[in-house]
């Protein structure tokens, strides 16, 4: 076991939370062993060898997809083609800006100029800045400009930072829910399977079109073992029963800070909880335990049509909200 490492010790060591961990299994990206003798998953040297590849990857800002076509590579190809895809979508966005660069320096000299006259009449009368403007591919600078804003979201998480004014307050209506939970290998998966075949069995999206689906760690792995459990809620109509295993309980609802993120970026819960410990007028009102989560939860958005478009088995989320209780601070 001296050239093993548990969950915890490899996501004290390279930074990577056990769930994304999971993830990056659940993807193929990432493998583990159960030692004979020990009841949690080790990582072997190998193990180590992959998840530190994955991590260098992921900074050069290719998708687990991507990072997916190179591992399963055993040469270089596949990482040179991804690499030249890459390098040749970043020299158009080059060749974008610096067209807009141009533009917008040519416009600035000219305001410059005639500094008596508004902007707008300047630019506008000025046949020859229309034109420089009018010569600029419009898709390619509305591409520019998403990939821009996204580039620099993932460098404001790199930082660790992250606003108030990115983050939105939502209110959450008080429901009654049923309620499934596991605890060990996998409970994402083997409760995801639970509240899939209750909402098949009793085709809850005809009794309850407006269905939710909200998941919480139960309880946060806090041991050296990693161990930890899941728990998941779908809402339910008032007065539905709920068959066992499942657990009918009742939500009360209440105002949270939510955080979008693509499934698997789980390394945003960290930026998240610091902006709303910053701000001046919200204040956490979670639980403060780890048992569930602190009173975190996880909305796996659009469960209504995943439901419905998986015939069998866990639907594959691709968005999550990640979602802190709040309240108003007084004033």
């Amino acid at each position: 076991m001296e050239d093993r490492l548990t969950v915890s010790e490899v996501s004290r060591t390279y930074g990577v939370s056990a769930r994304m961990l999971r993830h990056y299994e659940k993807l193929g990206l990432l493998g583990s062993d159960r030692q004979e003798g020990y009841a949690y998953r080790v990582y072997r040297p190998e193990d180590i060898q992959r998840l530190r590849l994955v991590l260098v990857l992921r900074k050069l800002r290719l998708s687990l997809k991507e990072i997916g076509e190179i591992l399963e590579d055993p040469g270089p190809a596949a990482a040179i083609s991804v690499f030249e895809k890459n390098l040749a979508q970043m020299d158009d966005e080059l060749r974008s800006l610096q067209a807009v660069r141009s533009v917008i320096s040519e416009f600035c000299n000219a305001l410059k100029q005639r500094r008596a006259l508004p902007a707008g009449e300047i630019i506008l009368q000025d046949g020859q800045l229309l034109a420089l403007a009018d010569a600029l591919s419009p898709s390619s600078t509305l591409i520019q400009e998403e990939r821009k804003s996204r580039m620099e979201e993932l460098k404001q998480i790199d930082r660790g930072g992250m606003a108030m004014k990115d983050i939105r307050i939502v209110h959450l209506p008080e429901s009654d829910v049923a309620a499934a939970h596991a605890v060990g290998d996998d409970p994402e998966d083997r409760a995801g399977r639970m509240i899939a075949a209750f909402a098949r069995e009793t085709r809850l999206w005809e009794k309850h079109p407006g269905l939710r689906l909200y998941g919480f760690n139960h309880p946060s792995p806090m041991d050296e073992t990693g161990t930890h459990g899941y728990e998941f809620w779908v809402t339910i109509p008032d007065g539905m029963e709920v068959p066992a295993p499942l657990e009918k309980k009742h939500f009360a609802g209440g105002t949270y800070a939510a955080h979008m993120i693509q499934m698997g970026n789980f390394e945003e819960w960290g930026p998240f909880y610091e902006a709303v410990e910053k701000s001046e007028e919200y204040a956490y009102a979670g639980s403060g335990s780890p048992e569930d989560m602190f009173g975190n939860l996880e909305e796996h958005l659009n469960y209504h049509d995943h439901i419905l478009e998986t015939m069998d088995g866990e639907p594959q989320t691709q968005q999550l909200d990640l979602l802190i209780p709040v309240r108003r601070k007084a004033k």
